[in-house]
């Protein structure tokens, strides 16, 4: 006890020292700091669930004629108001090369208020319990003001010009309050690659006008304002790489004549459809829903041809035809003025939205019926059932059904049925990529990976702005998954799910480029090495680094990342001497026994030696190579090339199944 009384004076002392000293370092802290991280995470205001890996700098890479995305962070000290934020030009120190200022964008990230978290979803999945703000909206406030303690990100876009110099950018981000500054570096590598114009994921983000006057104050569709605000919702869709875009039949004006014939007036569908086809970005044009749901919506066993409505000619009165009466004259004339316009082969028709198992034979004969009276029609739905048979072109599963019933619809697929894919939140159950705001950001990035890895050929999804009164505030039950843009009065204020998603989309066309690169090598080759290559294998082995299977993916961004830097250095790497493509069986990444013999073959340049896992193994004239070896202890396949112009190695990973270690003896006890 004397010890203790004796330390006990001892040490008061010092933690008072302590005190002393740690009362300036406290009040010499700075007012702000900045810092950055992923783009592809959700930052909270109040710091809930934010990861402690703070980045010292913004270092992204990209293509060129790509939109590239990073993310920092403002955090408060002290009670800031009037933040805001500057960058000075982005360029190169070795040479004249420079990104535009025009080109790079920054927003503050605005919250969204939920109520409670999406039904149906795995409660590991959700970023954060509800009620609670989510961050989603890019605000185009230039300021914001912050809590002690508090939290602003601040989301940045950089578009790489098409004609950028490769190389390594650099810019400093300086956030400013007052006399108090902080900076960190923004780093661009622009790669020696061009990503397409061309679209090679077709993706449609269903849109709707009824909201035009709520949050655009624009009054009718004879408003001199309405078709300017059209024109910026196509040309957004058109930015974040959408390509398909819906134009209602509803637009076409029908009159009966005095013989009773039916005229279609398709003026005003044309109009609407030209502004989609004016933005030199557009794939498809999707319309059709001829058939809705009987009596209890979606649940009804009923699929009924819907009626339209048709003016008489003579009287100026209008009457209600039924399909059965109507489609027959309407859909040849369809059909007929479609191709005049040179737009029948860039058309997909709806028969009518969800039919599942209860009504899929009823919506059969409805799907029949349509066909049989404009057979040209490629046709489209979102589907819940896999009994579709051959009355559809392009299969749209939700995505829960997808992966339940995956044979059933590979099959589909293999019958040559597109297979596309969509999603709506709170009515998709399990632990899949979802889209409200309460799940993980990456999720809608996700998506366009398992499109690649499963070689699905689109994505739909029924929101683009199916806006609430108040969409911050309350969203409502769809919490966010509703629409990916915000309204203000004179137009859009993009999210982060859409910035995401358009993400999403380019890394299928990195990926892609890697496949067309493999298929422009394969249509130089001698038949039988050609015949062994199949050109899309490559991609989809490193889209499974990230998305294995429909329900085991990584949402770690910097697997994302790696596994795009890896398709990008793969695709460059097939310009350089010696060009090899190699394959195996089974596909990289497959669990394997540990004592089997993996299948090697595909092409290297004639002339070329290589290795197999250290092994010297013949190639042919022609460049073909045909081995078989068993993976290393490490699981691997090492494949070494060397010609007189240089060498190259390339690795297959596999995952091995050891035998479990022999269970020792119990230890005596006598």
């Amino acid at each position: 006890m004397l010890i203790l009384s004796r330390l006990r004076w001892v040490l008061l002392p010092l933690a008072w020292a302590v005190c002393c000293c740690a009362a300036p370092l406290r009040a010499a802290s700075p007012p702000l700091e900045v810092f950055a991280v992923s783009d592809a995470v959700r930052v909270f205001e109040d710091g809930v669930g934010n990861s402690d890996q703070r980045q010292a700098e913004m270092r992204v890479f990209g293509l060129r004629n790509e939109i590239v995305s990073a993310q920092c962070v403002v955090q408060a000290h002290e009670a800031l108001s009037d933040v805001t934020v500057s960058i000075d030009s982005l360029k190169q120190a070795d040479s004249e090369a420079a990104i535009p200022a025009e080109n790079v964008r920054w927003n503050f990230v605005e919250s969204i208020f939920i109520e409670d978290n999406t039904p149906k979803v795995n409660q590991s999945d959700l970023i954060r319990a509800a009620p609670a703000r989510f961050p989603d909206c890019l605000g185009e406030a230039r300021q914001c003001s912050l809590a002690p303690g508090g939290l602003k990100a601040v989301y940045w876009t950089i578009a790489v010009p098409r004609d950028a110099a490769p190389g390594e950018y650099r810019a400093a981000v300086t956030v400013t309050c007052g006399s108090a500054q902080a900076s960190l570096p923004l780093v661009l590598t622009v790669c020696p690659l061009t990503l397409p114009d061309e679209r090679h994921l077709m993706v449609t983000e269903w849109f709707s006008t009824s909201q035009f006057t709520k949050h655009h104050g624009i009054e009718s569709l004879e408003s001199e304002r309405f078709f300017p605000m059209l024109r910026l919702y196509a040309q957004n869709m058109a930015e974040h790489r959408q390509n398909v875009f819906r134009v209602s039949l509803n637009l076409v004006r029908a009159t009966r004549a005095a013989d009773g014939n039916l005229r279609f007036d398709f003026s005003e569908f044309d109009r609407w459809a030209q502004v989609f086809w004016d933005t030199g970005r557009m794939d498809l044009l999707e319309t059709g829903f001829v058939a809705h749901h009987g009596e209890g919506g979606w649940s009804s066993p009923e699929i009924r041809l819907s009626s339209f409505s048709v003016k008489a000619e003579t009287t100026g009165k209008s009457e209600n035809l039924s399909g059965e009466e109507y489609l027959p004259q309407f859909l040849p004339a369809l059909v007929e003025h479609l191709r005049q316009k040179q737009w029948l082969d860039k058309t997909i028709f709806h028969i009518c939205d969800e039919p599942a198992d209860h009504n899929v034979m009823v919506w059969r004969e409805a799907s029949d019926f349509v066909h049989r009276h404009a057979p040209e029609l490629r046709r489209v739905d979102a589907i819940e059932t896999p009994h579709c048979l051959d009355r559809l072109e392009i299969w749209v599963p939700k995505l829960d059904h997808l992966s339940t019933w995956q044979a059933a619809f590979e099959d589909a697929q293999r019958q040559g049925n597109e297979l596309w894919l969509y999603t709506v939140g709170i009515f998709q159950g399990g632990s899949l990529p979802n889209k409200t705001v309460d799940v993980p950001l990456i999720d809608s990035r996700l998506l366009h990976w398992l499109n690649y890895r499963y070689g699905l050929n689109g994505y739909l999804h029924w929101g683009f702005n199916a806006w609430t009164d108040d969409p911050i505030n309350a969203p409502g039950k769809h919490r966010g998954d509703g629409w990916h843009v915000y309204p203000k009065p004179d137009g859009l204020l993009d999210s982060l799910r859409w910035e995401q998603m358009r993400n999403g989309i380019q890394d299928y066309e990195c990926l892609w480029l890697l496949e067309n690169k493999i298929a422009q090598i394969k249509a130089t080759l001698s038949p039988r090495a050609a015949d062994l290559i199949q050109p899309s294998r490559r991609g989809v082995e490193i889209a499974s680094q990230v998305v294995r299977t429909y329900t085991d993916f990584d949402r770690n961004p910097d697997v994302l990342y790696a596994a795009r830097r890896q398709a990008i250095d793969e695709t460059l790497a097939l310009d350089a001497s010696p060009r090899m493509i190699i394959q195996t069986n089974p596909p990289e990444h497959s669990t394997v026994a540990n004592n089997c013999s993996i299948d090697v073959h595909g092409w290297v340049e004639p002339g070329t030696k290589i290795k197999i896992n250290g092994r010297e193994v013949p190639v042919a004239a022609d460049g073909l190579v045909v081995q078989e070896t068993p993976p290393s202890r490490e699981g691997t396949v090492v494949v070494e090339a060397e010609n007189g112009q240089g060498r190259t190695t390339t690795v297959r990973k596999f995952r091995l199944q050891f035998e479990p270690a022999a269970k020792k003896s119990p230890a005596r006890t006598d």
